[in-house]
């Protein structure tokens, strides 16, 4: 039923806007769903461990393959910033180094956010939305840390 309410609000901002841009990503947005990629693999009989490497990883590869195959389904239609990035049609190894960075970088973030802010009187539900945005900033900053160290390395 999901799927139906998606194609029908992307399928009309995309009949508005006469372009299959917006249909596109709606079902982008829906298959790299974590809730999709869970039910599809039930239905072939994977469990993924909630909350471990292996889950993160699986998610972030479902999304970089959906987005590498939207960006080259929409490879006419790229930007003009993005298509010296690589990042149309790129080859299997650097989606799989994206997401394998992908999820180590959720695995800190979430590592820091559950057990080192504690020692600092922090503590946080884990649904709740501050942990949402401590978990977002916490990844933001050491992806930061990781940019900062790469660029004084390269220079």
């Amino acid at each position: 039923m999901s799927l139906i309410f998606h194609v029908l609000f992307f399928g009309l901002i995309a009949g508005l806007l006469r372009t299959r841009f917006p249909l596109d990503l709606g079902l982008l947005i829906f298959f790299t769903n974590e809730g999709m990629t869970d039910w599809a693999l039930r239905k072939v009989g994977i469990r993924l461990v909630p909350d471990s490497l292996g889950e993160t990883f699986v998610h972030f590869f479902v999304w970089m393959t959906g987005a590498s195959i939207l960006l080259t389904h929409w490879k006419a239609a790229a930007p003009a910033w993005l298509v010296p990035l690589g990042l149309v049609d790129p080859p299997w190894s650097t989606i799989i180094g994206v997401a394998v960075g992908c999820a180590v970088l959720t695995a800190i973030s979430t590592t820091v956010v559950r057990r080192v802010l504690p020692w600092f009187g922090i503590k946080l539900a884990r649904d709740s939305l501050a942990w949402t945005i401590t978990h977002g900033l916490v990844g933001f900053g050491i992806l930061g840390v990781v940019l900062l160290v790469a660029s004084y390395a390269a220079g």
